[in-house]
């Protein structure tokens, strides 16, 4: 890891490459300005904490991180959150969620941990985005119509009282930055719309000289580095939320990861590096006085559309925001609170994957439900709450699509090597009785708790023959409740007089039944290679070619299909 990342440093500096990742840099920086005074505000904090926690965090991942084109600093996802712990916990609460939440991502970094991303569907990643733009909805469209700073949320405004606060100048202003952040990018990728557009707002403010809210005086001065103030709160009650803040930063950060090394051809990032650099960030972010941060999509996603190709894109984009606060603030201070508020709710919009819901519509109707379920669950309750219940969702979706299991009976395999149709064809010339003395059971698909009921079709079927050569090659996995399903049928066809073999099961399935004692109940007590060796091990005639007739008044069973083919026993 730290070969690879010191590599990564020496690219930084290659001639060729580095005019255009500076380029890239001080593009996304122009991109990340307005945002991090957005998300600062948004959260309740001082817009300064969104600039000095965007710088300091940003170059500590960008020379670290497992990510070498991801941007850090506060992110939209995290807005919620935070805002929730400042108001119940204070600001020293804030540092020590931040704190511990830094610490808790080091560790899960540790326990490698950060892989286990790629096994999170997509329906509960497009609905933990989506529900991200709704809660910015939320949040913001009072700040773009100019309503009082106490009317923080659409879903707490008083009936329709509000609409008489409405500020229709600052309802210009934001839809004229949420025209510039949508179109001027059309024109040139590396135009930064939303910067443009408020500095537009600015100088609209000031000729026509109506007064709305605006970001106000800022602080130049650098805080002095410190540990939180543990003593001030109790450490039992701001635990689980910094908990909740580590999973939500982790999950963020490394979906973004993912999108980036998507979209571009360097090298996979280290979910378990990222994880650790995250949790740097977050711990000297809370020593500073700063915000949680998370690795931010769309700075990355800007940086990358800008040429970014190395490190020194993110690292530029960090410099350059600590420069502006000190070389701009008198501009930074006059920015409208509707200008920020509509380029958060572009992103906000964005978040949104419409183009994916609809395809979930389309191709499956329940991931379509997991994602909504995932969304609204996370805007009624919480983020983690949210995130877990779309999984359980996703997991019993999985269940039930696995929980078949196709149980054929097979007494003539025409489409088998030759060997076995000989082994069961040539005895059962002098087979006389209705039933043949040998077939074969080929059992296909996963056997555990969804699923191992299909096994009772085959004892409840018509006459069976003295011994069943059971071909596991299909069965990819059984788990206890299939163990002991198992058990039960060949416990059934005993008294039935049926003797069981069994052939080709897996390396996982043989160990399994082994470990349970069911090679026991079994002819020869051991799994057979092929089912010719399971059937030359018998030495008996064996049935005539056919069907297994069922009996008058039986009902037949979908999965016990005699009459089918072989398809790969």
């Amino acid at each position: 890891m730290w070969a690879e990342t010191v590599t990564s440093w020496k690219e930084m500096v290659a001639p060729r490459s580095v005019v255009d990742n500076l380029l890239s840099g001080l593009t996304v920086a122009f991109v990340a300005l307005p945002l991090n005074l957005a998300l600062a505000l948004a959260c309740g904090l001082p817009a300064s904490v969104g600039l000095i926690t965007g710088a300091v965090t940003g170059v500590i991942a960008a020379l670290f991180g497992g990510s070498r084109l991801q941007v850090t600093g506060p992110e939209v996802a995290l807005v919620p959150l935070t805002f929730e712990i400042l108001q119940r916990h204070g600001p020293h609460g804030l540092l020590c969620a931040t704190f511990l939440c830094g610490v808790l991502q080091m560790l899960m970094g540790l326990a490698r941990v950060g892989r286990l991303i790629h096994m999170i569907p997509v329906s509960v990643i497009g609905g933990f985005m989506a529900a991200v733009g709704l809660l910015v909805f939320n949040s913001q469209l009072p700040r773009l119509l100019g309503l009082p700073a106490e009317m923080r949320l659409v879903s707490s405004l008083p009936g329709t009282g509000w609409l008489a606060h409405v500020d229709p100048f600052a309802v210009g202003v934001g839809a004229l930055v949420i025209a510039a952040t949508v179109l001027l990018p059309k024109l040139h990728r590396r135009l930064p719309g939303g910067l443009v557009g408020l500095g537009a707002a600015v100088l609209a403010v000031s000729a026509l000289g109506v007064g709305t809210a605006s970001v106000g005086p800022i602080s130049a001065s650098f805080p002095t580095p410190a540990l939180p103030e543990f003593h001030r709160l109790e450490f039992i009650a701001i635990f689980p939320e910094a908990i909740a803040l580590a999973l939500l930063a982790s999950i963020d950060s490394l979906l973004s990861a993912v999108a980036i090394d998507a979209q571009s051809n360097t090298k996979r990032h280290s979910s378990e590096q990222e994880l650790m650099a995250q949790g740097v960030a977050n711990v000297v972010s809370s020593m500073i006085g700063g915000m949680p941060v998370a690795g931010a999509i769309v700075r990355s996603s800007a940086a990358l559309q800008c040429g970014a190709t190395t490190r020194l894109a993110a690292l530029s984009q960090s410099v350059t925001l600590l420069l502006l606060l000190y070389l701009a603030r008198p501009f930074v201070e006059r920015l409208p609170l509707a200008g920020l508020a509509g380029i958060l709710l572009v992103v906000g919009y964005r978040l949104i994957n419409w183009r994916q819901a609809r395809l979930m519509w389309r191709v499956s109707r329940f991931e379509a439900f997991v994602f909504v379920a995932t969304a609204g669950s996370i805007v009624v309750s919480d983020f983690v709450g949210g995130v877990l219940m779309g999984l359980v969702l996703s997991l019993v979706h999985f269940a039930h699509m696995q929980r078949r299991v196709d149980v054929s009976l097979l007494t003539a395999t025409t489409d088998e090597p030759a060997e076995i149709p000989r082994l069961l064809e040539l005895p059962a010339r002098r087979s006389l009785g209705p039933t043949p003395p040998v077939a074969v059971v080929r059992v296909e698909g996963p056997i555990f708790f969804a699923s191992h009921t299909e096994l009772r079709s085959l004892a409840e079927g018509g006459p069976l023959p003295r011994h069943l050569v059971f071909d596991l090659a299909g069965v990819p996995l059984i788990d206890c409740t299939g163990v002991e399903a198992f058990r039960t049928l060949l416990a059934r066809l005993r008294e039935q007089g049926t003797r069981a073999l069994l052939s080709r099961a897996s390396e996982h399935v043989a160990a399994r039944l082994e470990e349970a004692g069911v090679l026991q109940q079994l002819v020869g007590g051991r799994v057979f290679p092929t089912v010719v060796e399971a059937l030359e091990s018998l030495g008996e005639p064996a049935p005539s070619p056919g069907v297994v007739p069922a009996q008058r008044g039986q009902l037949a069973l979908p999965l016990l299909r005699p009459e089918a083919p072989a398809g790969a026993s």
